[in-house]
């Protein structure tokens, strides 16, 4: 069985190409296939190497001026010792149950349960949102907490 060089088969359906057929190169779940016209769709076009990492520095510059829009914390700022207590009154003062809290929040209620005990500790997206829900604050500077540990002292 002798092959020439003039004729091909699609790697995926398996058809006969002639050279007059167009064979394209694309890339399936990380493959890349040499194809027939009706089985390129079933995949990506395939970019060789060298466009590819240039189209992937495009895309990097562009996707640098969306990482500040997350909220970012610094290191100026800690979680409030107090944060239980502070979650607790301004629950109750709003007159809220943690069912309804949570579901103004989009959040569970055994979740906020667990932070007014102390028993968990919100990361920064949580305490952001519940900074918002609530009208409170329990990131504070962490010059303040200092000064609130020196008061204690004397």
């Amino acid at each position: 069985m002798s092959s020439s060089s003039s004729h091909y088969y699609c790697e995926l359906c398996g058809r006969s190409a002639s050279p007059e057929r167009k064979m394209m190169m694309i890339v399936v779940d990380g493959s890349v296939f040499k194809v027939c016209a009706a089985c390129s769709r079933r995949g990506k076009p395939y970019v060789p190497a060298s466009a590819a990492t240039a189209a992937a520095a495009k895309k990097k510059k562009a996707a640098a001026p969306k990482a500040p829009a997350r909220i970012t914390m610094s290191d100026e700022l800690m979680l409030d010792p107090e944060f239980p207590r502070l979650i607790r009154e301004a629950r109750m003062k709003k007159g809220l149950t943690h069912e309804q809290l949570g579901m103004q929040m989009s959040e569970k209620a055994n979740l906020l349960r667990r932070f007014e005990t102390g028993a968990l500790k919100p990361d920064e997206l949580f305490a952001k949102k519940l900074e918002r829900h609530l009208g409170i604050k329990l990131y504070v500077p962490l010059s303040d907490s200092n000064d609130d540990d020196k008061g204690r002292q004397q």
